[in-house]
């Protein structure tokens, strides 16, 4: 009975969590300005590519340090080190304060912001706490729609400086909070071991600025591409067809601690599962996405209408979006980031001109940077299976249902528009 009562829990804050989550930018999408909310999304997807370098992966070092007791770190270097990123950033803000813009404004507050929520979400995971986790993870989007809400309420006109100094309340709520558990770990007596976190961080960095490039390029290339209106309607699909994750994550963050003691065939057979399900949930969301996506606003509805098989294959990204993700997790497990990073970051240097030249060539249109954007993510993920297969590890099950499930779904949809 105790574990039906916690499941049934779980499952409650994750729907509550990321349905919030969810939520929050497509409430933005319909009241904010597009080119507003096409220069939040590039903002807040540039600052997730920075912010991977600024951890220098010691975020990820936190499941390695707290449940791994041989291990060198101590959070509390993970602590010294994020709360030296925020001031950082306080440090830019306060120099180019008259010099700026909003998006330099906005894009160094996500910096600061995101850094601190990765760091007490993947602390929460990594104690059992996942529904606290999520709810961690939908602050700032939670945040910034209650903010519009209310300028909206009072006719303001320009919501911009109320977001700047939302986020900024809410960032320094976090900083106090780390800087408060960092000083309780001193009085504990631990030690800050930081030379040793960044040693054990600095190749987990590297693989998940791979990973995110890889995830979030698509607003960025977009956005340098189109402009803030192109990005605004990628960044809208994107968000719906984002549900499809959420299988993912349901799956993810209540096994999180277990995935790094699993035998490897009980890992492949988890990885077979969560993407199955993610297949699953991209079929059924893209046959219901036409009769409920009112539910999403006007501004989901008019861009759907538009762009019904651009959909369709930004919905399909998700199974890749989730066997990425899953690789980065592997290859943690295995230590084996180190060889598989060369093949990653190759292919990045060497494709990503060629597709940004090939858009170009072809003329720059939200289904022109789909098409091109789709198959990009394929060869990425290709190349990391071959990178892996080299590196020792077999997965063969589990890379033929993510290949075929995602081959299978976009080839289905453009028959379906064709």
């Amino acid at each position: 009975m105790k574990g039906v009562q916690r499941i049934a829990v779980y499952l409650f804050s994750f729907t509550f969590a990321r349905g919030i989550l969810f939520f929050s930018p497509i409430l933005l999408a319909n009241l904010l300005p597009s080119s507003t909310y096409g220069m939040l999304e590039w903002a807040y997807a540039a600052a997730s590519l920075m912010v991977t370098i600024a951890v220098m992966g010691t975020t990820a070092t936190i499941p390695l340090v707290e449940l791994k007791k041989d291990q060198p770190g101590t959070l509390a270097g993970i602590l010294v080190h994020h709360i030296g990123l925020v001031l950082g950033c306080i440090i830019l803000l306060i120099v180019a304060w008259f010099q700026q813009g909003d998006t330099f404004m906005l894009t160094t507050l996500f910096v600061a912001t995101i850094a601190l929520q990765g760091l007490w979400s993947t602390y929460l995971k990594t104690h059992g706490k996942g529904e606290l986790s999520l709810i961690v993870e939908a602050g700032v989007f939670t945040l910034m729609a209650f903010t519009v809400i209310t300028a909206e309420y009072y006719h303001i006109v320009d919501a911009m400086p109320w977001l700047l100094w939302a986020v900024s309340g809410y960032t320094l709520c976090l900083c106090l909070f780390t800087l408060s558990t960092l000083i309780s770990r001193f009085n504990k007596g631990e030690t800050v071991s930081y030379s040793a976190v960044l040693s054990m961080g600095f190749p987990l960095m590297i693989a998940t600025l791979v990973t995110v490039a890889a995830t979030t390029s698509g607003r960025l290339a977009i956005g340098y591409l189109g402009g803030p209106l192109l990005t605004a309607d990628y960044a809208i699909l994107a968000r719906a067809a984002a549900l499809p994750i959420v299988a993912h994550q349901v799956i993810l963050v209540a096994k999180y601690r277990h995935l790094f003691t699993l035998p490897a065939k009980e890992m492949e057979r988890v990885m077979v599962f969560i993407v199955g399900m993610v297949t699953l949930s991209v079929v059924i969301f893209g046959v219901l996405f036409p009769f409920f996506g009112w539910m999403f606003g006007t501004v989901f509805v008019r861009t759907l209408e538009a762009h019904p098989l651009s959909t369709l294959w930004i919905l399909a990204q998700s199974v890749l979006w989730s066997a990425i993700a899953i690789h980065d997790l592997i290859n943690t497990r295995h230590q084996s980031t180190h060889k598989i990073l060369p093949w990653s970051i190759g292919f990045i240097i060497v494709s990503a001109p060629v597709a940004i030249v090939m858009i170009n060539y072809i003329g720059v249109s939200l289904e022109h940077f789909v098409y091109v954007h789709g198959l990009w993510m394929l060869l990425f993920y290709l190349n990391q299976i071959q990178a892996m297969y080299r590196a020792g590890i077999r997965l063969l099950r589990a890379w033929s249902v993510a290949v075929g499930s995602y081959i299978s779904l976009i080839a289905m949809a453009s028959l379906l528009y064709y």
